[in-house]
This record gives C-alpha cells, structure tokens and sequence, in this order.
C-alpha cells in the first residue's frame, strides 16, 4: 500500500521531491530539527534576512550571522518566541551557554554578545493586513508554537499584531530581501500569495510547509502544490525539498548562475 501511495503520489506531482530543480551545492545551517538549506556562498555581511517565526529555536537565525555576518531581522509576536529570545540573550551577555533540542539534535547557540546584538527582533507577526488577530493555543503537550491557522479546536487563543510584509518592509527602509524565511504554523499559504501580489524583490524563499505534520491524508499536499505552483510561475524555482517538505525557493536569474 505504502508503495501504491508513493507511485500516485510522484504521478499527481505532490510528492516532496515533485519539480525540484537542484543546484550543484547547498549547506545546512542551523539546528537539525529547525535549521534550512542555503545555496553555497550565497550570503554575506551585506545581505538582509527577514526571518519569520522564532519559536524555541532560532539556531538558523543566529547562524547567518555568526557564519555571514548577515543583517538579521526576526519577527514573531508569539510569548514562547519573545520569551525564547530574551533568554538566549540573558544567558550569552552572562557567558553562560544555551544549548537546545536533545541528545542526537542538541545545538549549541555560538553566537556571541557583538554578534547578537546586531539582530532586530520585532514583536510582530506576518500577515495579509495590518490588524490583531487571533494566535490558538497548541493542542499538543510541549508544542512551542502558537499558530493563526492550527489548533483553532483548542478555543484559547491570544491577539497579537501582524501585518502585510510589504508594509513591514517599508516601515523598516527595505525595497528588496535577499532571504525571507516563514516558519509560521500554516500561514505560510497567505503570506505568500502577498508576495506575488505586491511583486516584492525577494531573492530567496525558505518555506516549512507545517501541515505536514498535523494534516491527514491527501489534502493538504494539493494545498502545497498550489502554494509551490504559485512561485513556480511568478519567477522562482524549487531546488531543495526536505522530504518533510522544508523548500527553498530562489529566483530564476539566480538559479542561472547556481545550477
């Protein structure tokens, strides 16, 4: 069965690996559990990174600047995000260290004091207009994450601001993005389609589609397609795929000079 669901999946093109178009070299930065891969000397101390949805882990965040000396923006307006921040920031202006996960996918914050006061954290989320909406509680024991999209069942929630990431890019004086990361518990869909419909600059795209691990059966892979799709015909192109669906997108002039 298991075999079946893998054919027909390759065949209705929704499978993790379906138009993937890779380039000859990528690198994994961050955590293994929450980290993401980058083309190969694609960054550098001059590149600005808009990274959306901190959590308990923004390993990937504070590796673009110990590794790049990129200008790093993070946005989550969540309490296990804020809450997550101030304590890497605590214990690295004690010299104490921090390190996350457990035994095989432990990670060790090596960011330093200078290092991590060059990141802007804004207690904001991302979203399709500028207003509070609602953030659902996690239904499940030890989730770090509250979401606008998932575990509306639970019925508690907390109202945070968001707003449209064209509007956040102008209040912070910038016309274009080299790397946008969206780690936000099933919002990605909107906050993507904003993207095509303001036709920001953006260089690169990193996506974890989070349905992945909450949804049942076909549906939400269709849902994938759409929002992949979706990119694939506004200038960009997929050239990684985790099989849990992690996707990096670039755009097309890019791809020219990294295949």
């Amino acid at each position: 069965m298991q075999f079946v669901k893998t054919i027909l999946k390759k065949i209705l093109k929704i499978d993790s690996q379906s138009n993937v178009s890779p380039i000859k070299s990528v690198v994994h930065i961050g955590s293994k559990n929450h980290g993401y891969f980058l083309p190969e000397n694609f960054l550098n101390k001059s590149s600005i990174c808009y990274c959306v949805g901190a959590g308990e882990d923004i390993s990937f965040d504070t590796e673009l600047v110990v590794t790049y000396e990129c200008n790093v923006i993070i946005l989550d307006p969540a309490p296990e995000g804020i809450q997550h921040f101030n304590l890497l920031n605590e214990k690295i202006n004690n010299d104490e260290p921090l390190s996350i996960g457990h035994e095989k996918s432990l990670f060790n914050y090596r960011i330093d004091k200078e290092q991590l006061s060059k990141i802007k954290y804004i207690e904001e989320g991302v979203w399709d207009t500028k207003t509070l909406i609602k953030f659902y509680e996690p239904t499940i024991e030890n989730y770090a994450s509250h979401s606008i999209k998932l575990f509306q069942e639970s019925g508690k929630f907390i109202e945070v601001p968001v707003d449209r990431l064209s509007s956040i890019m102008k209040s912070l004086g910038h016309q274009t993005i080299d790397l946008l990361k969206l780690e936000i518990e099933g919002a990605e869909y909107t906050v993507i389609e904003t993207i095509v419909e303001d036709h920001l600059d953006i260089k690169a795209i990193l996506v974890e589609y989070d349905e992945v691990f909450h949804s049942k059966g076909f549906p939400y892979l269709f849902r994938i397609k759409k929002s992949t799709d979706l990119l694939l015909k506004n200038g960009y192109k997929l050239v990684n795929s985790t099989d849990h669906f992690k996707r990096l997108f670039i755009k097309s002039e890019l791809y020219n000079y990294y295949k």
